[in-house]
């Protein structure tokens, strides 16, 4: 795994108008939105690459165009705890500038090839002392990741084939084609979603051959997909 130094590719520029794709932005003027990225970067970076190295020091934050990425903590035994997923339309990197403090709290992993583009912090900082509205579109995205880390963790007390079919739900609302539980599953080794779901590979392989076997999910030309939610409703990880 590499550091994404190394291998980025830089893009063309991004149109302020693009910015509006992102929920975080939507309400914002195009003077603002052209203010924000001052000095920004667009990027490709190839799967499996790292972006941000929990402890680094850093004054970026990134938008993801496309692509998936995790969120990982590694333990003291150098286990993995994968803390959150994200794709297309959300961002990673704010939150050593809203605590005041350039270190990385967590470490960033491309897991399919990434499209992103890398904003100043004292841009975004700018406009967060000057928009009172911004600052608490800013305020509620944290609170929502604080619920969905909530929702995460609870995760780990059911059994491994509500874990796996969490995951996969998960990586298919990720995937770029908005929250659609029958969108295309990126497709990752069977070892990274074992660790998507904090279970053993070998548990993880057994649980997807039932899947397949029962049709909850079924090989497509596009990937994986989810193909009989009725496992999701009864376990309580789609809404009926």
């Amino acid at each position: 795994m590499g550091r994404w130094r190394d291998s980025w590719r830089e893009m063309g520029g991004f149109e302020a108008c693009e910015l509006r794709s992102f929920p975080l932005f939507e309400g914002l003027e195009i003077e603002q939105l052209e203010s924000l990225l001052g000095e920004h970067r667009t990027l490709q970076v190839p799967a499996q690459h790292q972006l941000v190295f929990e402890g680094d020091w850093n004054d970026g934050l990134f938008l993801i165009r496309s692509g998936v990425v995790k969120v990982r903590h590694l333990t003291i035994q150098g286990e993995e705890v994968v803390i959150a997923l994200m794709g297309a339309g959300e961002m990673f990197g704010e939150l050593a500038m809203l605590l005041g403090n350039s270190r990385r709290s967590a470490d960033v992993v491309a897991l399919t090839p990434l499209e992103v583009v890398k904003l100043r912090w004292k841009t975004v900082q700018d406009e967060l002392d000057r928009s009172t509205g911004f600052a608490i579109e800013m305020a509620r995205l944290q609170a929502r990741r604080l619920l969905c880390l909530g929702r995460r963790f609870s995760l780990r007390g059911e059994d491994a084939s509500t874990r796996v079919l969490a995951t996969l739900l998960e990586l298919a609302y990720c995937s770029g084609y908005g929250n659609d539980p029958l969108a295309p599953i990126p497709d990752l080794k069977q070892t990274e979603i074992a660790a998507i779901a904090g279970l053993a590979r070998g548990t993880t392989s057994r649980i997807l051959t039932q899947l397949r076997s029962r049709g909850t999910i079924v090989e497509t030309a596009e990937g994986l997909r989810l193909a009989n939610l009725e496992p999701l409703h009864r376990r309580g990880l789609l809404e009926p």
